[in-house]
């Protein structure tokens, strides 16, 4: 990234994370790496040729491999096309656009994702109600997942709202909160297709939020966490803005001016033993260093807790100056 350029924890739509499986031959030689492709073995005794490992992506590879290790004959994968792919070609996107009056982001998006299937996608497309696009209402209005996509899943076997919030589209991983805005929309369309009761429909919905929940956004759920919203630039940006001198470390005077500027004076005590928390090496002074690990503690009611209250990261960082360097601190 450029240097001119600062990423915010409010800059983040989603985040999650995935578990990799490291495949282990247990019929391989003592001593043998465990892999982090996919793993082909037999079973000495049974003969049994299986495989393990591997990833989502590369199941067609799999495929090949265990296909090739069975028989003489060399498999045909590469040769084979995808549901969608007879009938596909370059020009869909604009076909699509032609005769069923989408935008053309949301054409493309079903070209890419349904091959030729997309015009099964946009048959069941409702009318938009405005003079463009003219079919093809949206889930979100800033992505070109469309609600023709949620009734074509259910006919597909989708049965979970977060199922197609997040793997039928993706728009759980591209934006928590835009998939969390979608979800009571989505459960009427899956409802109305697939004849659930209210009850059903608010089960249904509940799953939905607190799946969605677990993926991070531009505001961090720190239930049960110790992590902190800030990331190593936002706390050197307010060490600086506490180190009135420059020096490169904090002393007990600095702490108590910042205390007092953001709107929480300290009393002696509440100022000694703030700052014997910081000041782990007990030298008088405190470094950044030590500020980051003060700063990544247990919140408990005191300075830390008010100074994550204050600074919540979602403003910009030319707002974190104005109460910080100079003008925070005089």
């Amino acid at each position: 990234l450029s240097k001119d350029l600062r990423v915010r924890r409010s800059d983040v739509l989603s985040a999650w994370r995935g578990w990799r499986p490291l495949a282990a031959d247990p019929h391989a030689p003592p001593g043998a790496p465990v892999s982090r492709d996919h793993v082909i073995s037999e079973n000495p005794e049974s003969g049994v040729i299986f495989i393990a490992g591997g990833k989502w992506t590369t199941w067609r590879e799999m495929a090949e491999d265990v296909v090739n290790r069975i028989t003489d004959k060399p498999c045909r994968t590469t040769e084979i096309k995808l549901l969608g792919g007879d009938g596909y070609n370059k020009n869909m996107p604009i076909r699509l656009t032609q005769k069923h009056g989408m935008g053309v982001d949301v054409a493309a998006h079903l070209s890419n994702t349904y091959g030729a299937r997309a015009w099964d996608v946009c048959d069941l497309s409702r009318p938009t109600g405005l003079n463009w696009p003219k079919f093809g209402v949206p889930v979100s209005s800033q992505y070109p997942y469309i609600e023709a996509e949620v009734v074509y899943a259910c006919r597909e076997y989708a049965c979970t709202v977060e199922d197609v919030l997040s793997r039928r589209t993706r728009l759980a991983f591209l934006n928590s909160e835009a998939a969390k805005d979608a979800i009571p929309r989505v459960a009427e369309i899956m409802a109305e297709e697939l004849g659930w009761s209210e009850d059903i429909k608010a089960s249904q919905m509940e799953s939905a939020y607190e799946y969605i929940s677990t993926y991070g956004g531009p505001v961090p759920d720190k239930a049960g966490a110790s992590l902190r919203s800030a990331t190593f630039r936002d706390i050197i940006e307010i060490f600086n803005a506490i180190d009135e001198d420059g020096s490169g470390f904090l002393d007990r005077t600095e702490v108590e001016h910042a205390a007092t500027k953001l709107g929480f004076p300290m009393s002696a005590e509440e100022l000694n033993a703030a700052f014997d928390e910081m000041d782990t090496s007990h030298d008088g002074r405190v470094s950044l260093e030590e500020f980051e690990a003060w700063w990544n503690g247990a919140d408990d009611g005191g300075l830390r807790e008010k100074m994550h209250n204050e600074f919540s990261f979602a403003k910009d960082i030319d707002d974190l100056k104005k109460v910080g360097g100079g003008a925070m601190l005089g």
